[in-house]
C-alpha cells in the first residue's frame, strides 16, 4: 500500500463506499504480513517512496510466487530481483 492507495481507502470510507469493517480487513495485514518464511512489508512505499521488492536468491520458486501474489493482490506493481529464467517463467 502506498500513500495514494491509503488516501483513496480513507476517502472511500468517508464517502460511504467502503465500510469500516471492510477497511479494517484491508488494513489488518499492515504494515507487515508474515508468511512464515518472509515478512512482506506493505508500508515500504509509504515510508521509503518505493514498494517492497522480492530478493529472489535463497527463496524457492513457490515462496517467490506466494510473495508475488501477496504484493500483486495489494494492488501494486511487483519487482523481483535476481530472478533466474525458471523463476520468471513461474511468476508469469
Amino acid at each position: 500500500m502506498n500513500a495514494e492507495t491509503l488516501a483513496k481507502l480513507l476517502e472511500s470510507i468517508r464517502d460511504g463506499q467502503v465500510s469500516v469493517d471492510d477497511a479494517m480487513t484491508k488494513l489488518r495485514t499492515l504494515p507487515f504480513e508474515d508468511t512464515g518464511f518472509a515478512k512482506v512489508d506493505h508500508h515500504r512505499a509509504i515510508r521509503c517512496g518505493f514498494p517492497e521488492v522480492i530478493f529472489c536468491p535463497g527463496k524457492t520458486i513457490e515462496q517467490i510466487c506466494e510473495i508475488f501474489q501477496i504484493l500483486a493482490g495489494a494492488g501494486g506493481n511487483v519487482l523481483a530481483t535476481r530472478a533466474d529464467a525458471e523463476t520468471a517463467e513461474a511468476v508469469q
